[in-house]
């Protein structure tokens, strides 16, 4: 335990230098995130006799790390598949699944000393279930590699001279041989993120594709999205472009005063934040078919007593407010007698269960995504060493680079098998 306190102190201080003084490291990474650090423990196993910085401009590294997996920390995913990922540099997501897969980073895990464990479907956790057990040990890792970490030093410029990187920073200028950019997104501003480096990127020539929030709620339109406020409620999510199907999910929908939630909806939140004229359609009888739920409508109307409202009718189906929205969609008051109701209403009904629509409202806040989809272009970067094809000696690792995953651990596996990918290239 002293040497993990000692070992965060170290991580925080930020103090090594003098702000007016260059510093000359042989490799410098900016960003303390997951595939930073991951890169740098890399480098300090493979490169004993080399100098490395990372540069980190909050007060600390692996804040976001931290709060992954709602505090959990999911790894990766044994099941991973290349469809999980997106973007123009999606194509590296797929050659690294082969090349560093999630079997390979957990023996990188275990082998630094870190416990896990698999749920059912190919989830990778640590064993404690804390995140915090990952970055600790990380953090160590570093510690234990010589790994110097500057915090609170945010990178303002970057340029070249004499076949070197220098960089600019808050706390004065560094330079390098070999310069990783590992900056992540926009996503999760509280804990950090920055993006501003992606100008100095743009100096040298590199071209950042359009940001925006992915993993996150999808606003909404909608006369019941604030009655439907906290309930949850299974469906098959699918989202419509111009009227015309592009993805679906299947998962727990969950109802916002002015959004909708969950993982399924997460992961289609990069086309509904990117996409014009996008509707969610939920299929909340995604286990029947229309015939099925048509048939079930109908029996219970024939086994009640013809007295009962449409709203005693559907008692049992979905909760009391969902059941009302349903109803009053389908052009139907909760307090009508049901021997009232004809066959049309009750297959217009269906329809409404079947195909509940919302209009999606695109939008830009970055404070509730988990991931940024967006990046350097991944025509500017070779897949087999994450180094730039603009300028020898620079790489661009993890989120900072226009790929990014679905659910499931896709987006921390990427993280760390682009920071060995690009440390192992170095320490060739």
């Amino acid at each position: 335990m002293g040497n993990l306190r000692i070992a965060h102190n170290y991580f925080t201080s930020g103090d090594y230098m003098n702000k007016d003084t260059l510093t000359t490291f042989d490799h410098i990474i900016v960003g303390g995130g997951a595939s930073g650090l991951f890169c740098a423990v890399i480098l300090g196993k493979n490169l004993k006799n080399s100098t490395i910085a990372i540069l980190e401009s909050s007060d600390r590294v692996g804040k976001k790390l931290m709060v992954t997996g709602n505090g959990k920390c999911n790894l990766t995913n044994l099941n991973l598949s290349s469809e999980m990922y997106h973007g123009s540099f999606r194509y590296c997501a797929e050659k690294l699944t082969d090349s560093c897969s999630p079997e390979f980073i957990r023996s990188i895990f275990s082998d630094l000393g870190l416990c896990t464990t698999v749920t059912p479907s190919g989830l990778v956790y640590p064993m404690s279930r804390q995140a915090n057990s990952v970055v600790d040990l990380l953090r160590l890792s570093c510690n234990n590699h010589d790994v110097k970490t500057f915090t609170g030093t945010k990178v303002t410029d970057i340029s070249k001279r004499k076949g070197k990187y220098i960089l600019k920073t808050t706390k004065g200028e560094y330079a390098c041989s070999k310069l990783i950019i590992a900056t992540g997104g926009k996503s999760s501003p509280s804990t950090g993120a920055d993006v501003s480096i992606f100008e100095s990127l743009k100096k040298l020539g590199h071209t950042v594709t359009p940001l925006c929030p992915s993993l996150c709620p999808v606003k909404v339109k909608s006369p019941y999205i604030k009655s439907l406020k906290g309930i949850r409620s299974n469906a098959k999510v699918t989202i419509l472009i111009n009227g015309k199907e592009s993805k679906s999910e299947v998962g727990e929908v969950q109802f916002t005063d002015n959004a909708l939630s969950g993982i399924c909806i997460f992961n289609l939140s990069r086309i509904a934040n990117t996409a014009e004229n996008a509707v969610i359609s939920l299929n909340l009888a995604e286990n029947m078919n229309d015939e099925e739920l048509e048939l079930f409508l109908t029996h219970k109307i024939a086994n009640m007593n013809q007295n009962c409202t449409a709203e005693e009718w559907l008692i049992g189906l979905f909760s009391k407010m969902l059941n009302f929205a349903l109803l009053k969609e389908a052009g139907i008051s909760p307090q009508e007698k049901i021997g009232t109701i004809d066959s049309v209403r009750i297959k217009m009904l269906c329809r409404v269960i079947t195909d509940f629509r919302f209009e999606v409202i695109p939008h830009r806040d970055f404070s509730r995504s988990q991931v940024t989809a967006g990046g350097i272009s991944g025509r500017e970067i070779d897949a087999e060493s994450l180094e730039s094809k603009l300028h020898k000696g620079l790489y661009i690792i993890g989120e900072a680079t226009d790929c990014d995953g679905d659910c499931g651990g896709a987006n921390l596996q990427y993280a760390f098998a682009t920071g060995y990918t690009a440390a192992m290239d170095i320490a060739k």
